[in-house]
């Protein structure tokens, strides 16, 4: 068995530029090919938008630090997770195209932060209303929501009562769509 020589460097990774253009643009997941220099091989445009939008150091030619530095000196086995409050997390997994580590594929993958019951106190709900209606709009039911929010079931069946007044609504179901309209926006 011999080695299939592979090119390690961006200048020796020629793809017929039609081509790189065409999965670039096609490929709907966020693909990045890179050297242990730190050489962008290839990238989907959907690898770039996240590079620039997660890192401020980014370039279309090189890595940013970051990412380097995990593969090179981190465990670069388990996946790097970058978060940003305002953009969510991203998650990139290494999958090693060579043995001795020098050249990787990795995937990387948007995750939105859930708001959590934050976001719903602009509803106009007391912290603890807003509370309990993060955990309808997730399915819970009032005793459940008790043993969650360490409360008696009576307790949350009243800030529901309360929280259903506040928004103006009569059931559970239009409570949670209320909520959802804030969460998912």
């Amino acid at each position: 068995m011999h080695a299939i020589p592979f090119p390690l460097s961006a200048a020796a990774f020629p793809l017929h530029q039609g081509v790189r253009q065409l999965l670039e643009n096609a490929l709907e997941q966020a693909i990045l090919i890179t050297n242990d220099h730190g050489e962008i091989l290839f990238a989907t445009q959907q690898t770039r938008r996240f590079l620039r939008t997660f890192f401020a150091d980014s370039s279309d030619s090189v890595v940013p630090n970051e990412i380097l530095g995990w593969l090179v000196e981190g465990n670069a086995s388990k996946p790097m997770l970058v978060r940003s409050p305002e953009n969510g997390e991203l998650e990139i997994r290494n999958f090693p195209l060579s043995p001795s580590g020098s050249l990787s594929l990795m995937r990387l993958e948007h995750k939105k932060v859930d708001p959590g019951p934050k976001a719903l106190l602009a509803l106009g709900l007391t912290a603890r209303e807003a509370e309990v209606l993060y955990w309808i709009t997730e399915g819970k039911t009032n005793p459940e929501i008790a043993i969650i929010l360490d409360a008696s079931p009576d307790t949350v069946k009243k800030h529901a009562a309360n929280l259903y007044a506040k928004l103006g609504v009569p059931t559970r179901t239009s409570a949670a769509r209320c909520a959802l309209s804030v969460l998912l926006a």
